[in-house]
């Protein structure tokens, strides 16, 4: 099973860049933000092989992203419970450079990390992982947030999530894509 994992496309927000949280639930994508979805569709949908399923965070930019892909396919978006964005409890309201900038902030003792009156990277991970471990194996398309695929990919690849977050890996931007494959129940980087 392959399986693309895509960041939603541009949101005012993200122009802004400031962490939103749980109020940008209702967040639509801009008119950049659909260009990109169409963009990333056709790039998706042209390639072989291609998804044969699509998937998308309760998020209505998720969701909006998530469109043009399934329309290119023929199949419906699904939406999945546990790959919206992350709660970033003290944090929103604040640039995200301020990640960057802080990063002792994210320290909740006991060596996890997490955000102060959110989710911890852990709970983060666990609610992503549930969500993708119970797809079908059928190569799919998941179209979910920026902050929580960093937690997640670093989770399903067995790797060191502090480590991952220091080293600014798997940062993507709006609509950019990671292709993993999942064989014998491991996931690994395509």
């Amino acid at each position: 099973m392959r399986l693309w994992i895509i960041r939603h496309g541009e949101t005012k927000g993200n122009q802004a860049g400031i962490l939103r949280g749980p109020s940008s639930a209702g967040d639509e994508i801009t008119d950049t933000g659909h260009e990109q979805a169409r963009a990333m569709a056709g790039r998706i949908s042209g390639g072989e092989p291609r998804p044969q399923a699509v998937y998308a965070s309760r998020y209505r930019r998720a969701q909006q992203t998530a469109r043009p892909l399934a329309e290119q396919l023929g199949v419906p978006v699904t939406v999945l419970p546990g790959v919206h964005e992350v709660d970033c409890g003290e944090w929103a309201g604040e640039p995200y450079s301020a990640l960057r900038q802080h990063p002792e902030r994210l320290e909740l003792g006991g060596g996890e990390l997490g955000f102060r009156g959110g989710e911890s990277f852990r709970e983060i991970a666990a609610r992503f992982r549930a969500d993708v471990d119970g797809l079908p194996e059928q190569d799919s398309a998941l179209v979910s947030h920026g902050g929580i695929i960093r937690i997640a990919l670093a989770d399903l690849l067995g790797l060191e999530v502090r480590e991952v977050w220091r080293g600014g890996e798997f940062m993507l931007g709006n609509t950019e894509s990671v292709v993993l494959e999942r064989l014998d129940g491991v996931w690994r980087l395509v």
